[in-house]
């Protein structure tokens, strides 16, 4: 109800000043009057600056006093000058590219106005993002809708990882699926994560393999900005794109500074450590840039039900990377090398000073990732130019998944990836046409010895792709795409097409509709299934031969608005969306060998996602802003599904949200605060701990976290910045965990971790 409140009264507030606004009119003219009859005939000034929240000068932005149709532009330095007017009662009215109109109260003018500022609030879409199109654009002139995640927003959040980054984006959730290895997989609009596409600069380097750990994997430190785009991408980006691709982009500098931070965290008395350098130089010229970064992190293993069994495992990570770019201005082309390395050591279950089959129950992996990619772009004419890119990641790791000293469950697997890119774009008019292919080899070699399960496969994709981004007008713009694509675990061609529209119904409202369409070619290799073996048998997957892709088609549709009125500015969004999915794959129980589980990929009959979306932004000023998203949805099979007879998509909640409020004081305290609520969710839960087999609906949690922040800025290049906080104030954590041996690893749906402590200290120079 606080919450409500505090909502509600600055929305009331915005409201009387406006009617104030609209009423002043007509009393201007008798001002004038009223001073010219009382001999009043004095000349004055309106003299300021045109700022935006950061304190920059905002340029070019139009002054107007609608009184007396006299309009001014600011100059470099955001100032400007208005007159010689006559006394009177007036309104300012400031437009600018990129920013919310501005609106200011009446106020009777009788001397002339020095220093006087107006602060800007940038509109959403002008974040430039290149997911939607593969190239780079302002966000108001792209169709699609994409979700931002700046880097700002990641530090605010205090995320060290991938994972982290993602929390408080609408129809986006992260979950933690395993009481052993703390696996997570996220989830856009309630589909599993393999219905995702990760990308890393619009390239699909994120396998089946790696894609399991890796949201914890890939260091915030790494990341310059997330997008996210809903529905169907695979007419640009290939299969597995059917709920929507995260697409990180990696950091590219622009001044040269080094940053080192140091956060440490209290999980039930067992520390986490986190340790992060990086460092940028550019040349004097802009034109050769250079960024590196290497993290580490370490956590104990914490037991939280004192059952001897770890709820959050061991895990020790380091990773390093180092970005290279150059731009050759003589041809108008630009270079781009990066190289990663990321080692990780995670265990989970009891006894960890034993081997992994002395132990009770153990999930280990140590993995090791080397990441190489390469881009070159140029530009061949002013409306003609390319982008040539390749990705090679070498994964592997040795593996441990099971239970009661089972020295079987020891396995390795090595997971090549090898990707190339071209594109070739051409603007024709109103038309950005676009042109390119993509290669993927995916090699999957896994093995359990113990079990007899040895899996030797490799995927090949291709796809040709067409784009046409076409400017209608500057009401209307549409985007359309088509993809045709091959695969080796099919015997014929795909082909996804795309439609989106955009149109500008007003300066303050958009409106977007997005068809798309989507697919998911099978492989053999399931990583989701190592929890079936930790119950001490192995698992074999066959794909049927007459097994199809699994395709979907979305449509998304949705209003964007952005308002401002002096200080105060209103955003807001609401979107609407349907997804598809035909020939979902299901798995059955066939006859195999001995200590084995033999299980067949076929096509089920489908599902359906379907519901709405809603975001409201509102800034009070540069120091106050509250923010808040919801998503109610349905997610249903077409069929019940066997073991249940549930038409529900499991581990989903029909409604789910977040909220948060900033504040600003740079002189004395940042505080951020936020919320995450999760609404109640079918989870199944399977025999060991409990005597059988049976479908919980679990009960909603929220999960609350407050950070605080001071910086102090030694001099213009070196600071320092302070913080602290709490994770889940409220321990808002999972209260009927299974115990033992014999528990359901699976059998988790609750917060990541119960209520911690941190502090950090992160020093700028």
């Amino acid at each position: 109800m606080k919450l409500k409140i505090h909502i509600i009264i600055p929305m009331i507030i915005f409201i009387i000043f406006s009617s104030l606004a609209m009423a002043a009119s007509p009393q201007q003219e008798q001002n004038r009057q009223r001073h010219q009859r009382h001999g009043q005939s004095s000349q004055i000034y309106i003299k300021g600056k045109v700022e935006n929240l950061e304190d920059e000068p905002v340029r070019k932005a139009v002054i107007v006093i609608p009184a007396l149709s006299i309009s001014v532009e600011s100059d470099d330095r955001g100032l400007f000058e208005i007159g010689p007017i006559a006394p009177g009662k007036y309104h300012l009215e400031v437009y600018a590219d990129g920013y919310m109109d501005y609106v200011s109260g009446p106020f009777e003018l009788e001397d002339s106005l020095e220093n006087y500022k107006i602060i800007l609030v940038r509109k959403i879409e002008e974040q430039i993002v290149v997911t939607a199109t593969r190239t780079p654009k302002r966000y108001a002139e792209t169709p699609v809708k994409t979700e931002v995640i700046s880097k700002t927003k990641i530090e605010q959040k205090v995320a060290a990882n991938l994972a982290e980054s993602l929390s408080l984006t609408p129809g986006v959730r992260v979950e933690n699926d395993c009481q052993n290895c703390n696996f997570t997989q996220v989830r856009i609009n309630g589909m599993e994560g393999k219905y995702t596409q990760v990308l890393i600069n619009g390239l699909p380097v994120v396998s089946a393999m790696t894609g399991v750990y890796g949201l914890e994997q890939i260091p915030a430190g790494m990341i310059e900005q997330i997008e996210i785009v809903k529905g169907g991408g695979s007419a640009l980006y290939g299969g597995n794109a059917v709920a929507g691709v995260i697409n990180i982009i990696t950091r590219e500098p622009q001044e040269t500074r080094s940053n080192l931070k140091f956060f440490g965290e209290s999980l039930s008395g067992k520390p986490y450590l986190n340790l992060n350098f990086n460092t940028s130089h550019v040349s004097s010229d802009m034109n050769t840039r250079i960024y590196l970064f290497t993290n580490y992190q370490k956590r104990d293993p914490v037991d939280l039900n004192d059952d001897s069994f770890s709820e959050l495992g061991l895990i020790n990570n380091t990773s390093f990377g180092l970005n290279f770019y150059h731009d050759f201005q003589d041809i108008k082309g630009k270079a781009k090398v990066e190289i990663f390395r990321i080692f990780e050591d995670r265990r989970g279950g009891n006894l960890f000073d034993r081997p992994c089959h002395d132990a009770d129950v153990c999930e280990w992996a140590k993995s090791d990732q080397l990441g190489l990619s390469a881009e070159w772009n140029q530009a061949l004419k002013p409306n003609l130019f390319y982008n040539l890119s390749f990705s090679y990641l070498d994964a592997k790791r040795d593996t441990y998944y099971g239970s009661h000293q089972d020295p079987n469950a020891y396995g390795s697997t090595k997971n090549p990836l090898l990707i190339g890119n071209g594109q070739m774009n051409w603007q024709a008019g109103a038309h950005l046409l676009s042109f390119g292919f993509q290669l993927r080899r995916d090699k999957i070699n896994d093995q359990a010895l113990g079990y007899g399960r040895i899996i030797d496969q490799t995927y090949d994709e291709a796809g040709l792709y067409a784009q046409d981004d076409w400017k209608i007008s500057k009401k209307f713009s549409l985007l359309s795409g088509l993809r045709l694509n091959t695969h080796t675990a099919l015997n014929h061609l795909i082909l996804t097409p795309r439609l989106s529209l955009l149109v500008n119904l007003t300066r303050k409202i958009t409106w977007r509709t997005t068809f798309s369409t989507g697919f998911r070619a099978p492989q053999v290799f399931d990583e989701d299934l190592h929890i079936t073996q930790v119950g001490g048998e192995g698992m074999m997957i066959i794909n049927s031969p007459n097994l199809k892709e699994e395709s979907s088609y979305s449509l998304t549709t949705g209003f964007d608005y952005g308002h401002q009125y002096e200080r105060y500015n209103l955003q807001l969004s609401l979107e609407g969306f349907y997804t598809r999915l035909a020939d979902t794959f299901i798995l059955h129980e066939i006859s195999g060998p001995e200590n084995t589980r033999l299980m067949e990929r076929i096509n089920g009959s489908g599902a359906k996602v379907y519901g709405i979306s809603a975001v409201a932004g509102l800034g009070l000023g540069r120091r106050l802003a509250l923010n808040s998203g919801w998503t109610i949805q349905n997610n249903l099979l077409d069929e019940p599904e066997p073991e249940f007879n549930s038409k529900e998509f499991f581990r989903t909640p029909k409604v789910y949200g977040y909220a948060s409020l900033e504040y600003r004081n740079e002189r004395w305290l940042n505080v951020d605060l936020s919320l995450e609520y999760t609404g109640p969710m079918k989870v199944p839960h399977y025999a060991g701990y409990i005597i059988s087999d049976r479908l919980e609906t679990t009960d909603p949690f929220w999960v609350v976290n407050l950070k605080l922040n001071r910086k102090v800025e030694l001099n213009s290049s070196t600071s320092f910045n302070f913080l602290a906080g709490i994770f889940n104030l409220f321990d808002s954590y999972q209260k009927d965990l299974d115990l033992g041996a014999d528990r359901d690893s699976g059998y988790v749906y609750g917060p990541s971790k119960p209520r911690s402590f941190y502090a950090g200290l992160e020093f700028s120079f």
